[in-house]
């Protein structure tokens, strides 16, 4: 089982990390709610940027990380904060405001459980969700080229590996069922890095974690060193020394309606 997620690693990139989060709550910052949920909060940094637009509202974090709730709670003690699998969870009070910062990725039945969310939104309410779209970027896929050699390959035989978002016209479609008014776009991030070893340090703490649990200490440093050599094919240094790390993410804003 992979270990549990580090707080202090996630929050080593909080700049590159909070941008999307940023830019998914300029598009419904302007609306009054009274409770909010914030899915798959980790150590709360998003849920932190929630705090500061509605000051007075009820937010409620959900995470199944201990350690990340508890880095949540020691930063946010206005906030409520929940050990639960998102597909678990139930609101008992109508959502005014859901928001999934780059959480909702890792689901396997996602269009069950963006119906099942849904659900838990009060009429008018919004979730709001930002999903990493990067299987195909070279970050990723040189992942599972390394994790195949053949000193891993049978080790790596058990890693649940993060499964492909739903396309675009996919996931529109479920929202509309659904009876949401949905707006949707693609961003492409080009985050300015000091050196490749920079990337696998990013990716450590999340898209990494899988198959770094399965190593021993000795064989993680040995996966990584190989990962960073091949990282040195596709991200070539800048003018200025430094890399660019293209990182698209997916935006969903759908606003729950009342059936005709």
């Amino acid at each position: 089982m992979p270990q549990d997620w580090n707080p202090q690693a996630y929050l080593n990139f909080a700049t590159q990390r909070n941008r999307p989060a940023l830019e998914l709550l300029s598009h419904i910052l302007h609306r009054p709610a009274q409770h909010i949920t914030d899915l798959g909060c980790g150590a709360g940094n998003s849920t932190a940027l929630l705090r500061e637009v509605w000051q007075h509202a009820h937010i409620t974090g959900v995470d199944n990380s201990p350690n990340m709730l508890a880095a949540a709670r020691e930063n946010l003690p206005s906030c409520e904060f929940i050990q639960q699998d998102f597909h678990d969870w139930c609101s008992d009070v109508p959502q005014d405001v859901i928001f999934a910062n780059a959480s909702l990725q890792w689901s396997p039945e996602p269009e069950t459980l963006f119906s099942h969310i849904i659900e838990q939104l009060a009429p008018n309410g919004v979730l709001a969700i930002q999903m990493p779209d990067n299987l195909n970027e070279p970050s990723h896929r040189l992942m599972n080229e390394v994790a195949q050699l053949p000193q891993w390959r049978t080790t790596m035989q058990q890693v649940a590996s993060r499964p492909n978002i739903l396309k675009v016209h996919d996931s529109y479609d479920i929202f509309v069922k659904n009876h949401c008014r949905v707006d949707t776009w693609h961003t492409v991030y080009h985050h300015v890095l000091p050196d490749v070893a920079s990337i696998a340090q990013m990716f450590a703490s999340t898209a990494l974690r899988p198959y770094l649990a399965c190593l021993d200490e000795t064989q993680q440093f040995e996966f990584q060193e190989i990962y960073i050599q091949k990282l040195q094919q596709y991200y070539p240094k800048q003018y200025d020394g430094q890399i660019l790390l293209s990182l698209p993410r997916l935006f969903i804003v759908a606003e729950k309606v009342q059936a005709a």
